[in-house]
């Protein structure tokens, strides 16, 4: 009997993964993997060549269909890294590399020339976030400065997503999600906002047309050069991260469940019914939102953006070796309890991280404890502004990706946040969600609660520990003290360097 199965390509900043997902459980049953390299022609670029991208996914496909016996695929859809851009000329050539959010191509626009036409309040009406380097409209804008000559040539500004449906021979369309990482978008009213792109001077026809994520967007046989063994439905797929919020059942959204999807960034979120702009509800809190990829459903989310960079820091220079076996032997070790002294903290960007409490009898250990229990502090304070938006109790957060390997971790999140922690079956979360959506709209589902029951498994649940929980209850509050009184107020700075009140923007 064939297994009921969807093929997902999830395009992460550093490699792709090729899944197929089985509808009936979530498994996935056949997977590749293939890396492709972060290009830096310049000190602080940071760009991807958008053909390697594509022949990396397209010999993926190409293995996984090899591998795969007795599966019947019913659709492909995508999940995609956000936050980048490429120029396209009028035949649809690049006239750039896809370029990364990390990119500082825009910093100074960010920093001095849209606030001279926007205020804060004003974007985040319109794009539901603030303006920072990593936005689209920023790069745009110094290309427009800087490169006239292809800013003149410039037919389109793709993102990843569009450069990947042009490559399958369909047309370049924006999903909402992606649109809306764009930061160019009017959240409320869903289309191009026409004061930001009036500012750009560039129309809305170079964006390209925006739909839900779930479009059916054209039909396949051929993945580039590989032959498919069905012809498949495209579904235009999203985001990675709000794919990944239905992968940890945060799109559930009469539930008070919070999704925990770790990474290079650390984002707590979930999904909202209706039209909601968290950061003009609660600027302070540094929770934002954004068309979510269902219609008339928004994305509530928080982020700290270098969480798995620090980590990664901490084992390359700090440990010397960065290979798995070293990672699980730091994990072995460490133990969390409340009990050390050391206060780490982790806001690496514009060189802002510390330490408070070193001494000779210190050890390396401690350190990793220490690093570990800053970043879970951090995401409390995520998480803490996520329940103030949804108005609601959160009866527990779920977490995949990457964190969640670690069984340590997830108690340590129990003990920090006070409530009930649940690490998912499947930590693949972002293919995850996307061929959930993608199940219940080529027809193997008649709705998302349903394709979640049969499709979302919890492998772990961790509960506070009292005695630990109330030891780590008064460490995050000297944690935050340790924290304040090295910015001299209570001011973080983000991963692009801009001053903000609470938590990284998005």
């Amino acid at each position: 009997m064939k297994r009921d199965s969807i093929l997902v390509v999830d395009f992460g900043t550093s490699n792709v993964h090729v899944n197929v997902v089985d509808v009936r459980d979530g498994q996935i049953l056949y997977s590749r993997s293939r890396k492709y390299r972060m290009i830096s022609p310049e000190d602080g670029y940071t760009e991807i060549n958008p053909r390697e991208l594509w022949h990396a996914s397209e010999q993926c496909v190409k293995e996984v269909i090899s591998d795969m016996e007795a599966v019947e695929l019913h659709g492909i859809t995508f999940s995609y890294f956000g936050d980048n851009l490429m120029l396209v000329d009028s035949n649809g050539e690049p006239l750039t590399n896809i370029i990364l959010a990390f990119d500082v191509r825009g910093a100074r626009e960010a920093a001095e020339d849209f606030p001279r036409r926007f205020t804060d309040e004003e974007f985040i009406r319109i794009t539901g976030s603030t303006c920072v380097p990593f936005c689209t409209g920023p790069k745009i804008l110094w290309f427009k400065k800087y490169r006239k000559d292809l800013f003149e040539k410039a037919a389109h500004f793709y993102t990843n997503q569009q450069w990947v449906n042009q490559c399958l021979g369909l047309e370049p369309l924006n999903d909402y999600t992606m649109a809306c990482r764009k930061m160019l978008y009017d959240s409320k009213n869903r289309e191009w906002s026409k004061p930001i792109l009036s500012f750009l001077g560039i129309r809305a026809g170079q964006l390209g047309e925006v739909v839900p994520s779930t479009d059916m967007i054209g039909h396949i046989d051929r993945y580039g050069e590989v032959i498919l063994p069905f012809t498949l439905p495209v579904i235009i797929g999203s985001h990675d991260c709000d794919c990944g919020m239905y992968g940890v059942r945060a799109g559930l959204t009469d539930e008070g469940v919070v999704g925990d999807i770790t990474g290079t960034y650390d984002h707590l979120g979930f999904i909202a019914r209706g039209y909601v702009n968290a950061g003009e509800e609660m600027l302070e809190e540094q929770i934002f939102s954004y068309c979510g990829p269902l219609e008339d459903t928004s994305v509530c989310l928080g982020a700290f953006p270098t969480s798995g960079a620090v980590l990664e820091w901490f084992m390359r220079e700090i440990i010397g070796d960065c290979s798995q076996q070293s990672y699980d032997r730091m994990w072995d070790r460490a133990m969390f309890d409340g009990r050390g002294t050391l206060l780490f903290d982790p806001n690496f960007s514009g060189n802002q991280g510390g330490l408070h409490g070193l001494g000779l009898t210190k050890t390396r250990e401690e350190l990793f404890e220490a690093m570990i229990e800053s970043l879970t502090f951090e995401a409390r304070r995520i998480l803490e502004g996520c329940r103030k938006i949804k108005k609601e109790d959160v009866s527990k957060v779920c977490v995949g990706g990457g964190a969640a390997r670690s069984g340590k971790w997830m108690q340590l999140r129990a003990d920090v946040w006070g409530c009930r922690v649940e690490r998912m079956e499947n930590i693949e979360v972002s293919s995850l969600g996307a061929a959930v959506l993608a199940a219940v709209k080529t027809g193997l589902y008649p709705g998302i609660r349903e394709a979640s029951v049969h499709m979302l498994r919890t492998r772990d649940v961790y509960e506070p520990v009292p005695a630990v929980r109330e030891r780590y209850e008064e460490k995050y509050r000297e944690y935050l003290a340790f924290v304040q009184s090295r910015t001299g107020a209570d001011l973080e700075c983000d991963v692009l360097g801009k001053a903000v009140s609470g938590k990284a923007v998005l």
